[in-house]
């Protein structure tokens, strides 16, 4: 391994809010010294309605909108970090006044809530409430209040500007006659007009009183954008939904996007892992719900619906109920600050190469107009290396795909697992089941470019285009008989030295990590195992594991639904303490290994195991 690069922690300070001179209230904190703020503003809800929302509801919308203030504050270093980013995880320790010092001080809230934002972000937060000293804000400053009336959602759905959501809210209206409430948020000032302009279509067409568009307006001030990621913004925006349903007298929230893009496997194969977003990733969804519910005190629930479709299928289900034409008000485009009126997609992005995939695959590239591409997904030339890389890599990508098999997937993508694990049905289910998603989208888009190639003279195709690039690439694999050089040997991987103090219940790693608690009862059962093994002499590779049910006794977990949170818990743990002692945070994460089909087990490659009566 080599060095670790300590990740500094910056001071977050939150201070008493002000008003701007547009009357929003501007929510102000300082990094390390430094002044920033974020404004917020809600939309069209009924002032009965925020009256009477509770004051947890309040604080988790200052809350969300902080930590999405702060993300965006602290630059990540840029694609181009010379240290491999070294500064892509960062580290901040917030002190921040609620108005529930009580509940936000728990113990459990206050990990769940850590916990969560560190998946979702791969950064450490870490929180220290306060009470408000100043009397806290009115609710009634955070909203422009809608007209007073009787009408009530069914359901409420998180709404972008997307083809997966509009398809998801045409569902929920026309098939299911739901009304639904329409949730977005919005800090740059060209995407309000195109969430307008999708919704009023919607309207004409469904009728008014079927949806009711919920507008929330959340711009960074200046000097506070240094980071372009946004990996917190998701938080905000489940936390906009969840306190509109609340309002409502509501218990879900839905979040409509298919299932390639919410299984956050990189698009492009020399992306780091960690950048690609998270936004509706399964283990996100089951966060955001179990964290909602400890700060309402109720049930709750947040669900993707459309995670067993492809994005093909997603455009088909427009096409299905009729509503196509207005296909061309949506947006997919990632690089919101360059659109414009002729260019609503910049066609480079690997969304924009999704999309028009998707159309082409469901036959409906005329609802589509190309003239809407600032680059043309068959016919414009790539000139840009990070161009010709985001299509091809995604073209490779489905046509791997198209064959894959569970252990291919499982070695290629192990975080997949981590979605298995939060999808709510056995591991071998759902893992065939994401096999089969990937396969049809694979299956949709190598089809559509093996239609266009077959179409193509590919000596008159442009240099650069994308079929130019694609059988390029088809040749050099076919033909080359270049040899190819034996891969360098990777460094040996660490072992690390697991002693367990089984009198005192502590655990130690490397004699630089402690675990206690709710981890050591877990590490502890899974160490007996271990042991059990190893003295039967069997090869690493065969140690036993064990299955949910005997984890869950032997762990002190109340049921077998409780182990996934819990191993996940203890997997974050380590991660945070591996970094806190000087170690990659990644080693840590890994220690426990989950055997599709099997069960969990420490990793025997990785570890040493022994008891301990010294310490």
């Amino acid at each position: 391994m080599g060095s670790v690069v300590q990740t500094a922690e910056h001071i977050v300070t939150c201070l008493s809010s002000l008003l701007d001179g547009r009357g929003d209230e501007q929510l102000r904190f300082e990094v390390d010294g430094k002044l920033k703020a974020v404004s917020l503003r809600i939309g069209h809800i009924r002032k009965s309605l925020v009256v009477a929302l509770p004051d947890v509801a309040l604080d988790l919308i200052e809350i969300a909108a902080l930590v999405y203030a702060i993300d965006s504050s602290v630059s990540r270093g840029g694609l181009m970090d010379q240290q491999m980013g070294a500064k892509w995880h960062r580290s901040f320790h917030v002190s921040l006044p609620v108005r529930n010092v009580a509940l936000w001080s728990g113990l459990k809230l206050k990990a769940n809530l850590e916990e969560t934002l560190m998946f979702l972000s791969g950064d450490r937060f870490t929180f220290d409430f306060i009470e408000t000293e100043t009397k806290a804000v009115p609710s009634e400053r955070y909203f422009d209040f809608g007209k007073e009336s009787a009408w009530q959602p069914d359901g409420v759905l998180m709404f972008s500007r997307g083809l997966d959501s509009y398809a998801g809210a045409l569902e929920e209206i026309i098939e299911r006659k739901q009304k639904v409430a329409l949730i977005s948020h919005f800090s740059s000032t060209k995407i309000a007009p195109i969430q307008r302009d999708l919704q009023k279509h919607m309207a004409q067409k469904l009728g008014s009183q079927m949806l009711m568009h919920f507008p929330m307006r959340v711009p960074l001030k200046r000097g506070t954008n240094a980071e372009g990621t946004h990996r917190a913004r998701s938080f905000l925006f489940a936390a906009l939904g969840m306190a509109t349903a609340i309002a409502f007298g509501l218990k879900r929230v839905s979040f409509y996007e298919n299932g390639v893009v919410s299984l956050n496997i990189p698009p492009v194969g020399n992306v780091l892992g960690t950048r690609a977003t998270r936004t509706t990733h399964p283990q996100t969804l089951q966060r955001f719900e179990v964290l909602f519910s400890t700060v309402f005190g109720q049930d709750l629930h947040v669900d993707n619906p459309f995670f067993w479709r492809t994005k093909t299928a997603v455009v088909q289900t427009i096409a299905r109920l009729g509503m196509a034409d207005p296909i061309a008000f949506t947006r997919s485009c990632a690089d919101v600050h360059n659109q414009t009126k002729q260019y609503a997609h910049c066609g480079r992005c690997s969304h924009c190469v999704d999309r028009r995939f998707a159309m082409l695959a469901a036959g409906l590239a005329g609802h589509d107009p190309e003239e809407a591409y600032r680059l043309d997904l068959m016919t414009s030339p790539r000139e840009r290396v990070q161009d010709k890389e985001v299509a091809l890599s995604y073209v490779r990508s489905a046509f791997a795909y198209e064959t894959i098999n569970e252990a291919e997937l499982v070695a290629q993508f192990p975080a997949i697992l981590n979605a298995v694990e939060s999808l709510g049905e056995p591991p071998d289910t759902a893992l065939g089941r994401i096999v089969d998603l990937l396969k049809r989208h694979g299956s949709s888009v190598a089809t559509a470019m093996r239609d266009e190639m077959s179409s193509t003279r590919l000596e008159l195709a442009p240099i650069d285009s994308l079929p130019d690039l694609f059988g390029a690439a088809q040749r050099r694999q076919l033909f080359t008989t270049t040899p190819v050089a034996p891969k360098p040997q990777d460094e040996p991987e660490q072992v690390f030295d697991i002693v367990i103090d089984k009198k005192r219940k502590v655990l130690w790693i490397n004699d630089a990590v402690q675990v206690t608690g709710a981890g050591f009862n877990l590490l502890n059962t899974l160490a007996v195992a271990f042991l059990r093994g190893a003295g039967q002499g069997l090869d690493p590779l065969d140690f036993p594991t064990l299955g949910a049910g005997k984890l869950a006794v032997g762990a002190g977990l109340q049921a077998e639904t409780a182990v996934r949170q819990g191993v996940s818990r203890t997997r974050t743990l380590l991660g945070a303490k591996f970094d806190s002692a000087g170690l990659d945070p990644e080693d840590g994460k890994i220690l426990i290994e989950n055997i599709p089909w099997s069960g969990y087990r420490l990793r025997p490659d990785r570890v040493r195991v022994r008891y301990s009566t010294d310490r």
